[in-house]
């Protein structure tokens, strides 16, 4: 009998069908009383690469903090919202914390773009230049 599991507290992209007893993602299965639903212990799940950009709005640099961190070797990138690309050096200012000076950029809407190319990890943040 397949049964849907649920993850407490999270939001998931893709449903999971697993049957009582079995292990979905390094976590957990476990079924109700009714069998009609099956749930996830959330503590069991690991998360990682988590990332934080601030301030937001900024003025003169932000901050990208990446908390459980697989990365190698970290790249970052600036797109502005009419497409210009640009490749920032980001200074490191503790264990997975870095700064990126804006001074020199223009006011307006960009799109950060972290990416890991060993890992083959990329996302964008997007952030408000003052």
């Amino acid at each position: 009998m397949e049964l849907k599991a649920v993850i407490i507290g999270l939001i998931l992209h893709a449903t999971v069908f697993v049957t009582q007893g079995q292990v979905a993602d390094h976590a957990v299965v476990l079924a109700s009383a009714s069998e009609s639903s099956m749930y996830v212990a959330a503590d069991a799940i690991e998360v990682t690469n988590q990332i934080d950009v601030y301030p937001n709005p900024s003025t003169d640099f932000i901050i990208v903090k990446i908390d459980n961190s697989t990365l190698k070797k970290v790249v970052f990138q600036l797109h502005s919202m009419i497409g210009n690309t640009v490749d920032v050096k980001a200074e490191e200012v503790g264990k997975n914390r870095y700064k990126i000076d804006l001074r020199t950029f223009s006011s307006g809407y960009y799109f950060l773009i972290i990416e890991d190319e060993q890992s083959q990890f990329k996302e964008a943040y997007k952030f408000l230049k003052k």
